[in-house]
């Protein structure tokens, strides 16, 4: 239950208790009695007022959460009845001591006193059931809220087990297919992927990473990929080199980079892919196109993996009605290309 939720709760009892204890007050003062009677009088009606606040509290902390939410109904209303009895009890023997006789009052005001008594009881008791439903509702509220925030967490991590592993995957075949015919962008491409796996490791353990980390090992993995299509893929990228510290979630983006070139690259025939990141103080929007090479040439180290699917569910979880994906083949001037445009909310 937050604070604010808890102040109020605090208020509305403070409320009830202060038009309770100042009725009498005020209405002996309206119908004309001294203030010297009325104070005198208090020895009279204020100890039998303080029934309704043990009434309202054993409901509060003991009859309500222990009978009425353990689904134990008639135990709450004959427990109920007995000790409203009971108090009722007490409050004529304080009468008595101090020297009133409730037997020399009319039967009819007697009644009328009771009747009156037993509504504000009721009264009490449904006020103390409603603030306590309230209190637990808010509980039960904030509980289910961490279970499915422990919930995502189980899921994101599971689908990052799934992600890296596919992108160690394709990564390691590129470099296989380099070392046979260049060693030292072998060589290179190993001390790009030293740093890429420090951050899949490390970096991106946590549930955000600074804006900046993630555009950092997107040109690595950008700069590794051109190695393999040196003479026929033209590439368009925006990415922003500024230290921006928007948090972001990490790997976010790689899913649709592996895309891009496995279907828009190709080693034999000319191809392209466009890449931009935009960030405004609302939202970031990072938009990728790639031409689309034939089913055929369709790169094999980089099949097998979870990719859109992945990356929708990890959207859902970490920006829920926070993000949009659209994607889909729109015409260019270079002829059809598919298209990926990811925005999140800031």
């Amino acid at each position: 239950m937050s604070k604010k939720d808890n102040l109020t709760n605090l208020l509305i009892q403070a409320l009830i208790w202060i038009l309770l204890f100042s009725t009498p007050l005020i209405s002996s003062s309206l119908n004309g009695v001294p203030w010297g009677d009325i104070i005198a009088g208090m020895k009279y009606y204020y100890p039998i007022l303080f029934i309704f606040p043990l009434v309202f509290y054993a409901n509060y902390f003991l009859f309500i959460p222990k009978l009425l939410f353990a689904k134990r109904s008639i135990w709450y209303f004959i427990a109920n009845c007995i000790y409203v009895y009971g108090l009722n009890l007490l409050s004529g023997k304080y009468l008595s001591l101090v020297g009133v006789d409730i037997y020399l009052y009319d039967k009819g005001m007697l009644w009328s006193y009771a009747l009156g008594i037993t509504i504000l009881n009721v009264l009490l008791i449904l006020a103390a059931i409603g603030l306590r439903s309230q209190q637990r509702n808010a509980q039960l509220e904030m509980k289910e809220k961490e279970n499915q925030r422990i919930l995502a967490e189980q899921e994101l991590h599971r689908l990052k087990s799934q992600l890296n592993p596919h992108f160690l995957f394709n990564t390691l075949n590129n470099i296989s297919s380099l070392i046979a015919f260049n060693q030292d962008a072998a060589q290179d491409s190993m001390s790009r992927l030293s740093n890429m796996l420090r951050y899949v490791l490390y970096d991106s353990a946590g549930m955000s990473v600074a804006l900046y980390k993630e555009v950092e090992f997107m040109r690595n993995y950008i700069d590794l990929m051109k190695l393999r299509y040196t003479d026929t893929l033209h590439m368009n990228i925006a990415l922003p080199t500024e230290n921006s510290n928007t948090e972001v979630a990490p790997l976010i983006y790689i899913s649709l980079l592996e895309n891009a070139f496995k279907y828009g690259a190709s080693s034999q025939h000319p191809c392209a892919i466009n890449i931009r990141l935009e960030e405004t103080d609302q939202q970031l929007r990072f938009a990728i196109e790639n031409t689309i090479v034939p089913r055929g040439e369709h790169s094999k180290a980089s099949s097998g993996g979870v990719g859109i699917d992945n990356l929708k569910k990890r959207l859902q979880l970490i920006y829920p009605n926070k993000h949009s994906l659209d994607y889909g083949v729109k015409t260019s001037p270079e002829g059809e290309v598919f298209e990926v445009v990811l925005i999140i909310d800031k």
